[in-house]
């Protein structure tokens, strides 16, 4: 990543962070103060996350997240991650990202154009191996190959009522840090 795209990346971030005070300070004006109250918590939740996908110590990752919106229109992600209190093992950030790049390409080829589509990643580290999860609503099931998102990645999909469920097991590895 070269200077002019790290500093927009830095001015999208900040923009994005303006935005999300300047709707607490909106509700703060108006003497609502329960409004204020929920979006700030639900501002200190959001960066509450960032600070456990910072702990992943996945840089590559982390910038994939924050390009995310850029990069795949049709999708609006949310991610949840899950930390053991004291690891030693850190997650293997290329084949994760591996992994979710083929799997959006296959998501964006089914995806309807001028929708938007909730997509959520959680990434769960358990004693012995990391579980990635991703969650779609609403996709056209009929256009997803599945079988071949089983068979070639690896990954297992699953349907319940309107989400498709994609989840996967990576290997932990020595922290080098």
């Amino acid at each position: 990543m070269d200077e002019k795209e790290t500093v927009r990346l830095i001015q999208k971030y900040r923009h994005d962070l303006m935005n999300r005070l300047q709707i607490v300070s909106g509700y703060l004006t108006m003497g609502k103060a329960d409004k204020a109250k929920m979006n700030l918590d639900n501002v200190l939740e959001y960066y509450e996350e960032e600070r456990k996908l910072m702990r992943l110590n996945a840089d590559k990752l982390m910038i994939w997240i924050l390009q995310f919106q850029e990069t795949y229109p049709a999708f609006a992600l949310t991610y949840h991650v899950d930390l053991l209190e004291s690891s030693t093992k850190k997650i293997d950030e290329q084949e994760l990202l591996s992994s979710c790049k083929k799997l959006l390409a296959f998501l964006s080829e089914a995806a309807q154009d001028l929708l938007v589509y909730d997509l959520a990643l959680h990434i769960e580290e358990q004693k012995t191996q990391w579980v990635i999860r991703m969650i779609i609503k609403d996709i056209i099931l009929e256009k997803i190959s599945i079988e071949n998102i089983e068979q070639q990645y690896g990954i297992s999909v699953t349907q319940e009522n309107e989400k498709m469920n994609f989840e996967w097991n990576l290997a932990k590895e020595e922290r080098g840090d």
